[in-house]
């Protein structure tokens, strides 16, 4: 007597993997009675369960490790394993018509052949141990579909995490712009400046990251600042409340007036 591992009910006969060492009975296992005695002793005894069987389907797998800064590098990765596992999964699926072509052809051929008796009980058997093989295919196919389904759903969530992530990451961000580009400038030096010339300091800690970015249609770079807490948007209030705010108060020259 055998215990199941995915429903944990006690079976007489099924299937044991060769991988993981567990047993499953023939619903759990993916495969009918008669399909698993048809597989012969050999391929019997390296039976693989589902959840080592989709191996086969993406043998190499990029690393998930998240990129410095965040976890949008973890995404794009998991992202990038789930696009190819869909697009060998529709390549197996393109070949389902065939084989449904092919169980209906060899049908009508035993059909005849048993009414017509011109074939011994060998040739019979050799057509049974096809049918059987090519309803294991198409068994097969039909859990790729299910697969299939459930990477769309992923996909369409990770998607959605995505865009969340990136509009609130926005939120946090300030863009500074008119402050000229000077060689070894130290931006953060800079926006501790300006906080101070605006009579709402922060430290360092509190950003994230900072950096210069290009401008639409101008040589010009603007100073993007990501902070951590969206509270420090109340920054952007005191600059522009500021009315007499020159980057000379930020150790530079020009007048500071553009904030976002």
């Amino acid at each position: 007597m055998n215990i199941c591992e995915s429903r944990s009910n006690e079976f007489n006969d099924g299937a044991q993997c060769y991988v993981c060492k567990k047993h499953y009975d023939f619903g759990c296992a993916g495969i009918t009675e008669r399909g698993f005695r048809n597989l012969g002793a050999d391929r019997r005894a390296q039976w693989k369960c589902l959840q080592y069987k989709k191996f086969s389907f993406s043998p190499s797998r990029p690393s998930s490790e998240a990129t410095p800064g965040g976890n949008s590098g973890g995404e794009s990765a998991t992202l990038d394993v789930i696009f190819k596992e869909v697009r060998e999964m529709k390549k197996l699926v393109t070949t389902v018509p065939s084989l449904i072509e092919d169980i209906k052809s060899i049908k009508v051929e035993l059909i005849h052949l048993k009414e017509s008796c011109e074939y011994n009980s060998s040739s019979l058997k050799s057509f049974q141990d096809q049918i059987s093989s090519l309803e294991r295919g198409v068994s097969q196919i039909e859990k790729i579909q299910n697969s299939l389904a459930v990477a769309n759903k992923k996909i369409a969530n990770l998607k959605s995490v995505i865009e969340t992530n990136e509009q609130w990451s926005r939120l946090s961000n300030v863009e500074v712009k008119v402050i000229p580009l000077k060689p070894n400038e130290n931006l953060f030096v800079i926006a501790e400046s300006m906080g101070k010339a605006v009579g709402y300091e922060f430290q360092k800690s509190q950003i994230n990251y900072i950096s210069r970015v290009p401008m639409f249609n101008t040589k010009e770079k603007a100073i993007i600042i990501n902070f951590i807490n969206v509270s420090q948007r109340e920054f952007v209030a005191a600059a522009r409340a500021c009315k007499t705010l020159e980057v000379k108060d930020v150790g530079l020259e020009a007048v500071v007036n553009a904030f976002s």
